[in-house]
């Protein structure tokens, strides 16, 4: 009989083993794959032990980066600076902070270690102060933030807003640039503007997520003209703590709109 192979193998089961091979052999190759990204992996605390799983890690490749130069992925092992401890001796038991929570980098406040370099849009540094960015501005007609008084959940106050950070990637703004009060340290810090709410009509702001002894330690920049990438995560991760771990138990108060009276700090 046409296509027959053998006695009890034709063309029609050999092409069906030949596809499930080959597709297995895909998903092999893709979760292979999967593993350029956020690896290697390593069991925090208490062993610090590297965890591979199965299918194995990759080959290392080269890859030509944007803004020049070249990188490894898989990356190399860069050490944790998670400062928390096992509440049981299981793999994926929870964490709890060891010392200042906020600054744990643990649960909310937890953080890749992306590459120390701005990001690049158009061969541009994506992340920009207006007051580098000329052809940015406020559309006219929309309440412009600088000049603002920042205060807390509680209405103290906190600083002022100096200027503001866009990205030029998704043409929104990101940052709020804010002078703190010299009692607070007197430092310009950025505040992301989605742990912030906007009052345009009272003319203030107020940060939602911190209270004002927490923005004496918000992480600072190295260049106060432009932010890399791992140094926003490390100040969202600061502000997205504060939720869960700002002094005396603010993270569990929800976030209200203020009365008409609150209005006037």
């Amino acid at each position: 009989m046409r296509g027959i192979i053998a006695s009890d193998l034709d063309g029609v089961q050999f092409l069906l083993v030949a596809f499930f091979i080959g597709f297995f052999y895909l998903i092999y190759y893709l979760r292979r794959e999967d593993k350029r990204e956020g690896y290697p992996l390593r069991d925090i605390s208490p062993t610090n032990e590297p965890i591979e799983g199965f299918p194995e890690m990759p080959p290392v490749k080269t890859y030509r980066k944007l803004q020049g130069g070249e990188t490894q992925m898989p990356h190399r092992y860069e050490p944790s600076r998670v400062r928390a401890r096992r509440i049981l001796r299981f793999p994926g038991a929870p964490l709890v902070p060891v010392g200042e929570a906020m600054q744990a980098e643990v649960g909310p406040g937890a953080y890749p270690m992306r590459e120390d370099e701005p990001l690049v849009s158009y061969r541009m540094p994506q992340l920009v102060p207006l007051r580098h960015a000329p052809e940015w501005k406020v559309v006219q007609g929309d309440p412009d933030p600088r000049g603002m008084p920042v205060y807390d959940p509680r209405h103290t106050r906190v600083g002022i807003v100096v200027d503001l950070w866009a990205d030029r990637g998704v043409k929104i703004l990101r940052y709020l640039e804010v002078e703190l009060l010299p009692e607070l340290g007197g430092r310009h810090v950025l505040m992301p503007v989605y742990h912030a709410d906007f009052y345009p009509r009272a003319g203030w702001i107020r940060a939602v997520s911190l209270l004002a002894p927490d923005f004496a330690n918000v992480p600072a920049l190295a260049n106060p003209d432009e932010i890399t990438a791992r140094e926003e995560d490390r100040i969202n991760a600061y502000f997205a703590s504060g939720y869960m771990f700002s002094r005396e138990g603010f993270g569990s108060m929800p976030a209200t709109s203020p009365t008409a009276e609150e209005a006037r700090p």
